[in-house]
């Protein structure tokens, strides 16, 4: 995380300016550092990291145990338009995506809460087995660049 705080930093002291990220990826970063400041306080460790892609897309590395909290706090901040594409159970049948309790001692002013659909997608992924050449049928985007339908 100190790596991607740097480089933008840098970009931001370039001239003129470069600026990747936006008010989401700020608010997004308040929500991992929220997030990290009660762990730490409760056990010592870290719950989660970010960095970023070429751009202000917000990239959160954490173990699979810490997932539903993350997904929840995201989707809290960020109503989705549609459902959570739940992919790897993470919750229960029942469960209510962005409307679940947050973590105690959360604080709940850390950043202000965006319209429904203010994020595009929330897209949760594991680590695989490693690099494969797949077909154009496996491609996550449609011919127009946009997510496919369904996924």
């Amino acid at each position: 995380m100190k790596d991607s705080d740097q480089f933008h930093a840098v970009c931001l002291d370039t001239h003129p300016p470069i600026f990747y990220l936006n008010d989401k990826s700020r608010n997004v970063i308040a929500l991992v550092h929220e997030l990290n400041r009660i762990s730490i306080a409760q056990s010592g460790s870290y719950v989660a990291a970010y960095t970023f892609d070429a751009g202000p897309n917000p990239v959160i590395y954490s173990l699979e145990r810490n997932m539903k909290e993350i997904v929840n706090m995201i989707a809290t901040y960020f109503p989705l338009s549609s459902p959570f594409k739940d992919n790897f159970t993470v919750f229960r049948p029942g469960d209510l995506v962005g409307e679940m309790p947050l973590t105690p001692g959360f604080n709940s002013e850390v950043t202000t809460k965006f319209e429904v659909g203010a994020l595009k997608d929330l897209i949760h992924t594991k680590i695989g087995e490693g690099p494969q050449v797949l077909g154009s049928a496996h491609t996550l985007l449609d011919e127009t660049g946009m997510t496919k339908a369904g996924l």
